[in-house]
């Protein structure tokens, strides 16, 4: 369960830093597939993973919510 929590951390770390620095890499197919797929897979694993850390469930929780608020500030953009 902890190298899935890695990956995802890893991976909205991306999302975060290429909304911030060139965002038309997201706007793509792919782009928008590894946005919303990480966030469906982090929440699925915050519901089901109850042997998660307290310490890396938070860092799940906030960078959930980071990418989350990205997505709806980008729809509002739109």
């Amino acid at each position: 369960m902890r190298i899935i929590v890695y990956v995802l951390l890893a991976c909205q770390a991306a999302v975060i830093y290429y909304w911030i620095s060139d965002w038309r890499q997201l706007v793509t197919p792919v782009g928008l597939f590894i946005w919303g797929g990480t966030i469906a897979v982090s929440l699925a694993v915050l519901r089901m993973g109850r042997s998660i850390s307290p310490r890396w469930r938070g860092m799940l929780k906030m960078t959930t919510a980071g990418v989350s608020l990205l997505a709806v500030v980008s729809l509002l953009i739109e």
